[in-house]
């Protein structure tokens, strides 16, 4: 049984939070604390990605300034280099893409839109549930066999 990202978004939905490059950090702020989340996907008015916003871009951008204004837009702060994965992905590739890139957040792209997020904890989860289910079906044919 490998598991797919497409079978991560059945499970948990493919709501997305995202923001516009020219909001400020204070809305994005505000989006993460209220979806209690620690990324949105950075759009435009068309839905095109154009970035991701993290936890740890702010934590970055802010660390060793004088100068802390949470009024500056989004698009100072977010990583522009978005890497993404498409539904038939398996999840090895999404933990390997993950573990090298040192990220926890895989927006999902198919047919040039935007279908969902996934994260290192989503992926985590599910690999850990196809290993037991493995495990399961070996003991079972262990069992049942002799």
């Amino acid at each position: 049984m490998n598991s797919t990202v497409r079978s991560i978004l059945e499970q948990k939905g493919r709501e997305v939070i995202t923001v516009l490059p020219e909001e400020t950090l204070a809305q994005a702020i505000l989006k993460l604390s209220q979806h209690r989340i620690g990324a949105v996907v950075v759009v435009d008015e068309k839905g095109e990605i154009k970035g991701i916003l993290s936890e740890r871009d702010i934590v970055k951008y802010f660390a060793g300034r004088i100068d802390i204004t949470t009024s500056i837009p989004v698009s100072k702060v977010m990583t522009k280099s978005v890497t993404y994965v498409k539904m038939h992905q398996n999840l090895e590739e999404c933990l390997h893409l993950m573990t090298t890139g040192r990220f926890r957040h895989l927006p999902v792209v198919e047919d040039d839109k935007l279908r969902g997020v996934i994260s290192i904890g989503d992926v985590v989860k599910a690999v850990i549930a196809d290993r037991e289910f493995q495990i399961g079906q070996l003991e079972y044919y262990i069992t049942n066999t002799f």
